[in-house]
């Protein structure tokens, strides 16, 4: 069924409304994989995508983070603790322990729009080009050098989808006007 269905509690339900008018014109189904998190939820999805998101730098060499968000320093940081808490052969299991600890204790101060519920992580294989063009009219992707999903956001309000929005869009699929 077309639309938007996934981890959307906590979303600003402009956000919602938007993703489920774009599903529903191109009939197809977002699922969101993530939604609203704390900044400690923030921190734990940093920690299990590091290596997805290249530790930090994208292949093109820019960083995944603003550098007002995430220093270098802080980077290279959270790249040790990583490779400490997961690839450090010699580390204990308490170092290992207490390194994911520090990874996640400095993670939590990276601040991100998924704590204020204005963003969305949808799988890439879910959003045909089409419907990827009409997201990006209204919204903000902010790329991670992931190629599983596209993470959007919008920081201010998104104003409701008319039908001028719909037939620039292109053509309806799915039974959508």
């Amino acid at each position: 069924m077309p639309g938007i269905s996934g981890k959307t509690a906590g979303v600003g339900k402009d956000i919602i409304d938007f993703l489920d008018a774009v599903a529903k014109h191109f009939g197809c189904n977002f699922v969101v994989t993530s939604g609203l998190r704390s900044s400690d939820g923030q921190a734990r999805a940093m920690y299990e995508n590091w290596t997805k998101m290249h530790r930090g730098v994208k292949p093109d060499g820019c960083n995944v983070y603003s550098k007002s968000v995430l220093s270098e320093a802080n980077r290279k940081k959270l790249d040790e603790y990583y490779r400490k808490a997961n690839e450090d052969k010699t580390a204990t299991g308490a170092d290992k322990k207490k390194a994911e600890k520090d990874f996640l204790d400095l993670a939590s101060m990276v601040k991100s729009a998924h704590e204020k519920g204005r963003a969305v992580d949808i799988p890439k294989s879910s959003i045909p080009k089409a419907a990827y063009s009409a997201i990006v009219k209204r919204m903000t992707e902010k790329t991670e050098g992931r190629n599983d999903i596209y993470h959007f956001q919008a920081d201010s309000t998104i104003a409701a989808v008319t039908d001028k929005d719909q037939a620039d869009w292109g053509p309806a699929k799915g039974g959508a006007k």
